[in-house]
């Protein structure tokens, strides 16, 4: 794509945002969970259709579309990917465009995401002679995992077939506005549940000599598993453990009979997780056998680890270089203990992921507050970044 340089389409970028607004406040307004995202999926097949794209449904309701459907399997293609869906959550701002289906809201900003590359794709129908391969468009749903997770039914359904790279953003709040984050390596967390199950023998509040109290047992647990990450992998750290739920007794005279506690494990190389796998295990049967209770414990696997290839992230560090000036690219605080199923196509082809900054100055609300709302101002950049990766990757 030699023949367009960022300054060519800095101007028709700008152009576009007021129609781009328009559109992220539509998809903003009208959020949808994972694998429900049929009036978003409507939107963007007619937007691709209107600027002369062939978009295919996948995954019920995700789209793909090629801007060279001739070249599929001829000559290089780049994948760019977006996510559709909302979270199962309120919305509490005062917005004019505020979420009109109660307990659903954009409070991750895949509103934002998808409009960004609904306005690369139609900068990209105006040169489309002028880029060398293919580029892929990429709408993927239910990045929140609602109902399972997305990534691997799109790949399923072919998605990434004849992709030979792949490259997603995310905007990220606690990195101010006009910045850039990448790094080569682990980008973002591996994740697994922690579901467990602690059982005693309940009895009168007054007599805890004739039970087995699994609410001790169980506080005792949660204390320990703050040391897995502290006393099992030391200084470097590289992992985090959270209980995020604990459920027991129903009343103030009765030692129950069990607590239930949930949580969530985050980690980012092998070696580590599988340490802190063993750890926790560990740590629940000791304390089990100490207190005269049992444990179920359940260790479920979530997202793997989002894994930049080195070759590829040197290329979203270039772009960057060049849209926001390389002393506004960083690595500092990479990688992040979120967690992100666009490590599933990184499984598959050579992939990066990266982050472009939207915060304000005074501080803004980050991803999945209620009161979050994605900042348009970034739009251009996060354009600017897809466009500039096309032309980095697919130069004659």
């Amino acid at each position: 794509m030699t023949a367009v340089t960022k300054g060519d389409w800095d101007d028709e970028i700008e152009a576009l945002q007021p129609a781009l607004r328009e559109i992220r406040h539509d998809i903003h307004q009208h959020p949808e969970l994972g694998f429900a995202e049929r009036r978003t999926r409507d939107l963007v097949i007619e937007f691709l259709g209107r600027h002369g794209y062939q978009p295919r449904t996948l995954a019920e309701t995700g789209v793909v579309a090629d801007l060279h459907p001739d070249r599929v399997g001829q000559a290089t293609t780049i994948a760019l990917r977006a996510d559709l869906d909302c979270l199962p959550m309120p919305e509490t701002t005062d917005l004019p465009y505020r979420s009109v289906h109660d307990g659903c809201a954009h409070k991750c900003g895949h509103d934002g995401h998808t409009t960004s590359l609904l306005g690369v794709a139609s900068i990209l129908a105006q040169h489309r002679d002028d880029v060398a391969g293919n580029v892929r468009l990429v709408f993927q749903p239910d990045e929140e995992g609602t109902s399972g997770g997305g990534a691997e039914v799109m790949i399923r359904d072919g998605a990434l077939e004849h992709v030979d790279e792949i490259y997603g953003l995310h905007n990220w709040p606690p990195l101010p506005r006009g910045r850039v984050a990448v790094k080569a390596g682990p980008m973002m967390a591996h994740v697994h549940q922690i579901h467990l199950v602690v059982r005693g023998l309940g009895g009168h509040a007054s007599e805890p000599q004739r039970c087995r109290d699994p609410i001790v047992a169980a506080s005792h647990m949660v204390a320990a598993l703050q040391t897995v990450v502290s006393r099992g992998l030391g200084y470097a750290g590289g992992a985090v453990v959270s209980i995020t739920k604990f459920v027991s007794g129903t009343t103030t005279n009765v030692i129950p009979g069990h607590a239930e506690l949930a949580g969530t494990i985050r980690s980012f190389l092998p070696e580590d997780t599988a340490r802190v796998l063993e750890r926790v295990r560990e740590v629940v049967d000791g304390h089990a056998k100490a207190f005269g209770v049992t444990a179920e414990l359940e260790l479920k696997e979530g997202y793997p680890v989002v894994m930049n290839d080195p070759r590829c992230a040197d290329a979203v560090e270039r772009v960057a270089s060049q849209v926001v000036g390389p002393q506004n690219v960083t690595k500092a605080g990479l990688p992040i203990a979120a967690a992100e199923d666009f490590a599933f196509f990184g499984r598959h082809v050579p992939a990066a992921y990266f982050l472009v900054g939207a915060g304000e100055a005074g501080g803004s609300p980050t991803c999945h507050h209620p009161d979050f709302d994605f900042n348009d101002a970034i739009l251009p950049t996060c354009m600017s970044m897809f466009l500039g990766l096309v032309r980095d990757r697919l130069a004659q």
